[in-house]
C-alpha cells in the first residue's frame, strides 16, 4: 500500500514532532558521540534560522533524533528578507552571483520554500550527512528512510509532546534528569544558552522565565518519575491537581515509550482531527478509520490507530 502523503498546512501556524533515525545495528550508536551531536543541533539551528520556524524541544539520541517546532503560516515575504535569507543558505561567492540572476519565479518559488518543513528537513539532514560523511570517512546514505512527522494540532498537544521529547534520555536509562542530557533542549534552557528556542515563559505562559523553568522541571520529574534535587522543593499540589484534572493521576506516565508520539498523523482535539480526517477522507488519502484513537485512556487522540497498543514495553 502505498505511503500516505505528510499532513501539512500553509495557511496556519502549523505545530510538528518531526523525528528521524539512522539505520544501525543494536549496539551502534553513530550519534553518541557529543562532538556529533552538537553539530546535528547546530545544523537545525542554522537552518531554522533561514526557515519560518522556531524550535521548542529537541532531543539527540544515540541513533535518532526528535524536535519540536512551529511553521509560520506562509506569507509574502519582501525581497531585501529573501535575499538576507539566501546569504545564510548559500553563503559562497559564486552562489550569490547565481542568485543573482534570479527572476521574479524563481525567488517566489524560494519564498515558498521557507514556509515548507519539508524542505527544512531536507536541508538539515543533507548538511549533517555530508558533514558525518567527512569526518567520519564514510559514504553512502546516512538517514533511514524519510523522517517522521506528527502534526500537534493543540497547545496541549505541544506541551505534551514536548515533555515526552526533553524525557528520552531518562527513558533510555541513561541520565536520571532530563536536564543531564548535553544533546537536549532542557540542557540547554538550564545553562542559558536557549536564545534561539521559543522562549520558555511563551510556551509555559508564565509571566518570567524562573516560574516558567520551574514548571517545566516539575512537570518533567512528575511525568518521568524523577525525584527532586536535595534541597529542591517537591512537587506542588497545584501541578499534581492539575496533572491529575488532565488525567496524569500516577507519576511516571511517560518512562514509557508512547508510540504515537511518533508514528501518527496528528494529535489534537477530538474536532480538529476529526477535521482532517474528513478532508483526507474525501481527498481518498485516509481510509482506515472514522473516528480519532483515544489514546492514554482518552488522554490523548490521535489520527492513526496504531498496529498494537499504544504502550510498547
Amino acid at each position: 500500500m502505498a505511503r500516505m502523503a505528510r499532513l501539512k498546512f500553509s495557511d496556519r501556524d502549523t505545530w510538528y514532532h518531526l523525528y528521524s533515525r539512522v539505520p544501525a545495528h543494536r549496539d551502534e550508536l553513530p550519534l553518541a558521540k557529543l562532538l556529533v551531536q552538537r553539530q546535528l543541533i547546530s545544523t537545525i539551528k542554522h537552518y531554522c534560522s533561514i526557515y519560518f520556524c522556531h524550535v521548542a524541544a529537541l532531543c539527540v539520541m544515540g541513533n535518532h533524533y526528535h524536535l519540536v517546532l512551529r511553521f509560520d503560516a506562509e506569507r509574502e515575504v519582501d525581497r531585501e528578507e529573501l535575499r538576507a535569507r539566501s546569504r545564510l543558505m548559500y553563503p559562497s561567492a559564486k552562489a550569490q552571483q547565481q542568485i543573482d540572476l534570479w527572476d521574479d519565479e524563481r525567488w517566489e518559488h524560494y519564498r515558498r520554500r521557507l514556509f515548507d518543513v519539508s524542505e527544512l528537513m531536507r536541508n538539515v539532514q543533507a548538511a549533517f550527512a555530508r558533514w558525518y560523511n567527512r569526518s567520519f570517512d564514510r559514504r553512502g546514505r546516512l538517514w533511514d528512510q524519510r523522517f517522521k512527522s506528527t502534526v500537534l494540532g493543540d497547545a496541549r498537544a505541544v506541551l505534551d509532546c514536548l515533555l515526552y521529547v526533553e524525557l528520552n534520555p531518562v527513558r533510555a536509562g541513561i541520565v536520571e534528569r532530563p536536564e543531564e542530557w548535553e544533546a537536549s533542549s532542557v540542557y540547554l534552557r538550564e545553562i542559558g544558552q536557549d536564545g534561539w528556542l521559543i522562549p520558555i515563559e511563551e510556551l509555559f505562559h508564565q509571566p518570567d522565565r524562573k516560574s516558567a523553568m520551574l514548571e517545566l522541571r516539575q512537570l518533567l520529574y512528575h511525568r518521568g518519575a524523577v525525584p527532586t534535587r536535595e534541597g529542591q522543593a517537591a512537587i506542588s499540589p497545584e501541578i499534581l491537581e492539575q496533572e491529575a484534572a488532565r488525567g496524569y493521576e500516577s507519576s511516571g506516565v511517560f518512562r514509557k515509550r508512547l508510540v504515537y508520539f511518533v508514528e501518527g498523523v496528528a494529535i489534537g482535539t477530538e474536532a480538529f482531527l476529526r477535521e482532517q480526517i474528513g478532508l483526507l477522507r474525501e481527498q481518498g488519502r485516509y481510509r482506515r478509520r472514522k473516528n480519532p484513537i483515544r489514546q492514554l485512556g482518552g488522554v490523548h487522540l490521535s489520527l492513526r490507530e496504531q498496529r498494537s497498543n499504544a504502550i510498547i514495553f
